[in-house]
């Protein structure tokens, strides 16, 4: 039976070549398997691609539509007449009164001449002539009455307007107030012309009468 030392130590002479050469031959397989298995285990990472809708291009605008021009209203012509010239109406006047014939006397039979012996006269009525009352000039000096005291301390003025009836003797008899500044000057003004006014009465035809008349005085301190 050989033994390990016998097989390699007896046997041909080692070369060296043919070693590497069936190393080479060996490894070789192995090497290009190990490749392809890593080659395969290589896990590619995928490309993510970001997609985006494209806008279709807009058309254009439309270009403006100028409107239609609308058409003139047709003016429908009415052919209408002159007018004449009318005559002017004559106006008729309304303030005339018109002549009746005179009736005939009382007792005079229709159909029958009226007496001509006899002439009735119209009696005319002669409106009444009025003279109006008037101050007389001797009394014109004793118009204004006294200052009021109390208005005169007071510095005030004023004016006093009056009615008065004068009688046909020509003194006042009565005394109405229209209208007045203060009671103190009405009340001056009403003792004066009870006392101390005299006119000249009103006169109807010539016959003395009682006539109201309205009178006005006013007071002022300068004046006293």
């Amino acid at each position: 039976m050989a033994t390990y030392g016998d097989r390699y130590g007896a046997g041909p002479a080692f070369k060296p070549g043919s070693m590497t050469l069936a190393l080479a031959t060996t490894a070789l397989p192995v090497l290009a398997l190990a490749l392809g298995l890593r080659i395969s285990g290589v896990t590619e990472t995928p490309t993510i691609l970001n997609t985006y809708t494209v806008p279709p291009d807009q058309p254009p605008p439309p270009p403006d539509r100028i409107p239609p021009k609308a058409k003139a209203p047709q003016i429908e012509q009415i052919y209408v007449p002159p007018v004449p010239d009318l005559p002017p109406i004559p106006r008729v006047p309304t303030d005339v009164t018109p002549e009746l014939p005179p009736l005939p006397p009382m007792g005079t039979e229709i159909g029958k001449a009226p007496d001509t012996g006899t002439v009735v006269t119209p009696v005319v009525v002669a409106k009444p002539v009025i003279v109006d009352a008037f101050v007389e000039s001797r009394y014109q000096g004793l118009l204004q009455p006294p200052y009021p005291p109390e208005e005169q301390r007071a510095g005030n003025s004023g004016r006093v307007v009056l009615r008065v009836l004068v009688g046909s003797d020509g003194r006042v008899k009565q005394v109405e107030k229209v209208s007045a500044a203060s009671d103190a000057f009405f009340a001056a003004a009403e003792r004066q012309a009870l006392g101390k006014w005299r006119f000249k009465p009103a006169t109807k035809d010539g016959v003395p009468i009682e006539q109201w008349k309205t009178m006005s005085l006013r007071f002022v301190l300068n004046e006293q």
